[in-house]
This record gives structure tokens, sequence and C-alpha cells, in this order.
């Protein structure tokens, strides 16, 4: 009880074994450590690819990398008012994306096997919209990201340009989330607000399905990573479907 509580902390769970039938279903996992440092709320986090690190942003403009196992924030980025965060490339790169309309690459080093974020190199480049959410391709290069305008964006990383726009899907008062997937990233999901579930191709962006199956906002896909013809789908009709 002596724990603060509230949207400037996290914690870190660990799953317990499967519970009897006769259990509570509430004790399936456990609270293993709360990381403070955040003054306002945590608005992403993002694993390394080791397990042992991650990082957080919050809107107290800082993004805070910790050590998972101490507890420790190892290091803190101060300026960025990041609302979404990806781990690429390995590990060794930081992408953000910004409330001043930005997306942001910060790379990380190693030594020793501990990370640090090379802040004094860190580059930005405008998408001129406000950015909602992010997702990496399964090679790093590139990044979906949702915009305020009701448009899905695949920006290339190495290039600094837009590739392609997905258009259909509603997305006007809620956080909505899009992910590459299928065979070799050849297509591109997204939930909608209008409870549907949007799949187009990646690179000739036609529309080719709309699936029907929610009965509210749909606010977030994700591919299976063994299976590339599953996804799954989390709504505010609190369902995940399958």
């Amino acid at each position: 009880d002596s724990v603060p509580k509230g949207p400037d902390l996290i914690r870190a769970f660990r799953r317990a074994p499967p519970p009897a039938p006769t259990d509570d279903p509430a004790r399936a996992a456990e609270c293993t450590r709360t990381y403070l440092k955040h003054s306002e709320a945590v608005t992403a986090c993002a694993w390394l690819p080791s397990g042992d690190y991650f990082a957080s942003a919050g809107i107290d403009k800082t993004i805070v990398l910790w050590s998972a196992s101490s507890g420790e924030a190892v290091q803190t980025w101060a300026g960025p008012r990041a609302t979404d965060l990806g781990i690429g490339c390995g590990g060794t790169k930081l992408v953000a994306i910004c409330a001043d309309r930005t997306i942001r690459l910060c790379s990380i080093l190693y030594d020793n096997g501990a990370p640090r974020m090379l802040t004094s190199a860190v580059e930005a480049f405008s998408v001129g919209e406000l950015i909602t959410s992010l997702a990496l391709s399964a090679d790093s290069r590139h990044l979906l990201v949702n915009v305020a305008s009701e448009e899905v964006h695949a920006w290339d990383l190495e290039r600094r340009q837009l590739q392609h726009k997905y258009r259909g899907q509603r997305q006007g008062r809620f956080v909505i989330r899009s992910a590459f997937g299928g065979r070799g990233d050849a297509f591109v999901a997204s939930g909608s607000e209008d409870s549907q579930v949007y799949i187009w191709h990646r690179h000739s962006t036609a529309l080719l399905e709309v699936l029907p199956g929610h009965s509210g906002s749909v606010n977030a896909v994700a591919w299976n990573p063994r299976d590339p013809r599953m996804f799954a789908s989390a709504s505010d009709d609190h369902t995940v479907r399958i």
C-alpha cells in the first residue's frame, strides 16, 4: 500500500503457474517490481531484444532506459514528448513518435552488454500530422504510423521518405493501431472506429478486405509471428478475435 498509484509508474509482472480450477484467476500473475521515475503519465514501453532492459516514454517529455532486474533508471533522455516507442535493428535503434508531429530515431550503443541511447545524434523528421501509434516492419526498415487524418502511412526509415498511404479506416477520437503482416510482411492491417478491420496490399495500397465481427471500435491488430495467415484484433466490445 505504500507504493504510489497512478499513471506515472511502471509495474513488472511475472506470470504464475497455471491456476487450479478453484483458484482466484486474479492471482494468475504477480507484480515483481515497480519502476518510478516519470513525473506524469507513461505513454509507452518497449523491450530491448535481450529482455534485460526496456525503454519507457511519458508526457513529462522524457524517455527512460531501465534495467529490468534492478529497477534502476540507467539513462534519461529529456526533450521529446513521445506517445509511442519501438525498438528495431536488433536493439540498436529506438524509434519514437512525438507530440510535435515528428518521428525521432536514436541509436543505441552497448558497452559490455549495457545499452546507452546516443542522444547527442538524434535524427528527427516531420510527418506534418498528429501521429497516434507506430509499428515497425520485421526488418526494421519501414514504419507504419496511424495519423489523425484517418490514414495509415508507411515510411522508409533509411531514406526518410513517405512511401505509401492506406485509406478507408475510421479514426477520429481514439488511438488506433496498425501492423505489417502476412507472408513477407505483404499486408497492412488496421483497426478502425467503425468496428471493422481493414486489410490492404502493402505495396499497391489496394484495400483487399474489410472484416466485420466486432461491435465496438477496433483498437489494435497483431499478426501471429509464427503463422502469417493469422492475426488478432482487440476491441471496445470487450473481445479479442482471431
